[in-house]
């Protein structure tokens, strides 16, 4: 919804959205509702005691102490759901909610260890949980240690900052070398304990992982990978069925908007959305926007080298000038226009590492 607003969708109301987001993220859950089951964040509690969700914190009613349970996995989920609360806020100038949210978005920082450079599992008086693996799932829903590391969608500046640059770029193509091998997809029924799970892009946790690379001033090793796993994961064939959960569309999803050269880091929830770009798969696409939300325009995007060997940006113009930067941002789509991407088969280094495309800046 926050996304929807801020993309200037017709028809939304932003503080109805706003009142509805505040009390998802501040009341606690329930189990008492007609039918059974759960609703709200079940462990909200814990997370607003200690600003993280403690492996050894209270869990939501119902709930039972488990030292795998979703700890440290939940700690970075609510503090991009806090981020988007704040986007939202700071858009319709409520400066109150903006501040108190963006601080606890803030949170994530506190599940990072600094020295071994991975989220990890923290009890409440502020101890790791040890011993620790960054390949164990012990703390983490549906992924692990080294793949919640990077789940910081809005705020990679900060990662890179926290990590070092040097160590956030080795970190994370390693990651990516270890698993060309399963095709970026975790092998079904693996044991991770036996078989070390970096990328894996069967699952929501790493999906964007392939463009964190543009934040570290390195947009080449980007374009390396994402044209990696569009080679590798997806196919035509009927042994080519998706490596992973196509829950919610996702997969389908990264694959369309990667085969056209854009992708959103932070779900589109910033107050001036951003694209990243990256080499489409196609000499043209054009974007039809819509007459119902916006004026019907056209925005245009040509690779007329486009091919397998060609996946890498040489440079680009946006109607007509030079563009010097990784990203577009959305209001430049929306009015349309093109852009013009020159591609060729070897890295272009030195290109596109213009400053970081930060939320607070735009």
């Amino acid at each position: 919804m926050v996304a929807a607003y801020q993309h200037g969708i017709k028809g939304l109301d932003a503080r109805k959205i706003l009142e509805a987001s505040v009390k998802m993220q501040t009341t606690l859950p329930r189990r008492d509702l007609p039918g059974g089951g759960a609703a709200g964040n079940e462990n909200l509690e814990n997370y607003l005691k200690f600003n993280y969700v403690a492996a050894d914190g209270p869990v939501g009613p119902g709930g039972k102490l488990e030292w795998d349970r979703a700890n440290a996995s939940n700690t970075n989920e609510y503090a991009y759901d806090d981020w988007c609360v704040a986007q939202l806020a700071r858009a319709i100038g409520e400066k109150e909610i903006q501040a108190r949210f963006e601080k606890r978005s803030r949170n994530w920082r506190n599940v990072f260890d600094v020295e071994t450079g991975y989220a990890r599992p923290r009890k409440a008086n502020g101890d790791w949980v040890t011993p620790f693996d960054p390949y164990s799932q012990k703390g983490f829903t549906e992924g692990n240690a080294w793949q919640f590391t990077w789940f910081v969608p809005h705020d990679v500046p900060g990662l890179v900052e926290l990590m070092g640059r040097d160590r956030f770029i080795s970190q994370l193509n390693d990651g990516f070398e270890k698993s060309k091998s399963t095709r970026f997809a975790f092998p079904m029924g693996a044991d991770y304990s036996k078989v070390p799970s970096a990328v894996d892009h069967g699952n929501q946790p790493t999906m964007q992982v392939s463009w964190l690379f543009n934040w570290a001033g390195e947009p080449w090793l980007t374009r390396k990978w994402v044209r990696a796993i569009l080679d590798s994961f997806y196919g035509y064939k009927p042994e080519d069925a998706y490596l992973g959960d196509e829950d919610q569309g996702q997969m389908s999803s990264w694959f369309v908007m990667s085969s056209i050269g854009l992708f959103q880091m932070d779900g589109g929830c910033s107050v001036q959305p951003a694209y990243e770009i990256c080499a489409p798969l196609y000499p043209k696409t054009t974007l039809h926007l819509s007459k119902q939300h916006y004026d019907g325009t056209t925005f245009v995007i040509e690779a007329p080298k486009a091919s397998s060997e060609n996946r890498y940006i040489q440079s680009a113009t946006l109607n007509g000038k030079t563009l010097d930067q990784w990203w577009i941002l959305w209001q430049d789509v929306r009015k349309g226009g093109k852009l013009v991407l020159d591609l060729g088969p070897t890295p272009n280094k030195t290109g596109q590492r213009a400053a970081s495309c930060h939320h607070d800046d735009r």
